[in-house]
């Protein structure tokens, strides 16, 4: 799909990735984007423009999603539960991940629109320890992880059955810019008040961090694409463990703390990290932000606010 001209609807959109995912929507030409969401955070929005329009609604209202998706060519379904409050409200987990992942899909295809490109995640996958590319046995345990699988299925379910074309994308660990919570940010902010860092167990677990401005970007690739039916990882290729991202946090801020490790924590996810080179051969997608260069862009967000 030619992205110039083009009008698209981004559930969640004023959101830590889906603010991000409206900023190359206009760079690339989009003629107008319309956000959805049930908080509204204008902040994340302030630099859209007037091609942005802005709608207050919940996904797990169907009328109003409905009358959100009419006219659009392409629609990003961002809008989620996430997953501490998945865990602590697994019927609301439910009703948003699951039925308003419906809701969006059937108005995608009353809509008609040419595709739409699903955030999915890598808790579909389970605690791995070996390097998950799409093919790997998806073993979550968690909430969170089993409503974003179920929204996969059902969208692959209206591939099926009326044709609705689709990419759904299962993202690593993404950090960066306008992040409410995490690891990175949660740390950044803890050492730029000059307070150490608690990290839970002994740090030693690994993921994959990949910047949200990649992350936006493999969103736009999905959609111009001419590749449908389809799922892919989304990652940076990389892993850094938690102990290590913190040392370079505090290298990057200048504090001087040691952090501390708090091991009576349970820790739900010892490893997770994937390949991402099915995106970049049928997308192509290519990481553009390192790891210490995305730290550094963190920082000084944060610092700037």
């Amino acid at each position: 799909m030619d992205l110039q001209g083009k009008r698209f609807l981004v559930t969640g959109g004023s959101g830590f990735i889906g603010s991000h995912v409206v900023d190359r929507l206009l760079e690339r030409g989009a003629r107008e984007v319309v956000v959805f969401d049930k908080v509204v955070r204008g902040d994340n929005l302030e630099q859209a423009g007037d091609r942005v329009q802005v709608l207050e609604g919940d996904v797990t209202d169907a009328r109003a999603v409905l009358e959100a998706a009419r006219d659009v060519d392409g629609v990003f379904h961002m809008a989620v539960l996430p997953l501490g409050p998945s865990v602590e409200n697994p019927r609301l987990a439910h009703e948003v991940n699951v039925g308003g992942s419906l809701n969006v899909f059937e108005a995608a295809r009353e809509a008609g629109v040419q595709k739409v490109v699903y955030s999915s995640a890598s808790s579909v996958y389970g605690d791995t320890e070996e390097t998950t590319d799409e093919s790997h046995p998806l073993n979550t345990r968690t909430m969170y992880g089993a409503t974003k699988l179920a929204g996969e299925l059902y969208l692959r379910a209206f591939n099926d059955a009326y044709g609705l074309p689709y990419v759904t994308l299962r993202y690593m660990n993404v950090y960066g810019p306008r992040q409410e919570g995490g690891l990175v940010m949660a740390v950044t902010r803890r050492l730029l008040a000059g307070e150490a860092p608690t990290l839970q167990g002994d740090g030693s677990q690994s993921f994959d961090f990949v910047h949200v401005r990649d992350v936006a970007d493999a969103n736009v690739h999905a959609m111009a694409s001419d590749v449908s039916d389809e799922t892919f990882n989304v990652g940076s290729g990389g892993e850094a463990s938690v102990r290590e991202v913190a040392e370079k946090l505090i290298e990057i801020t200048g504090a001087d703390v040691e952090p501390q490790y708090d091991t009576s924590q349970r820790v739900l996810m010892m490893r997770r990290v994937g390949t991402n080179t099915r995106a970049k051969e049928q997308l192509g997608w290519q990481v553009s932000i390192g790891l210490d260069e995305g730290l550094r862009d963190t920082v000084e967000w944060v610092r700037t606010r």
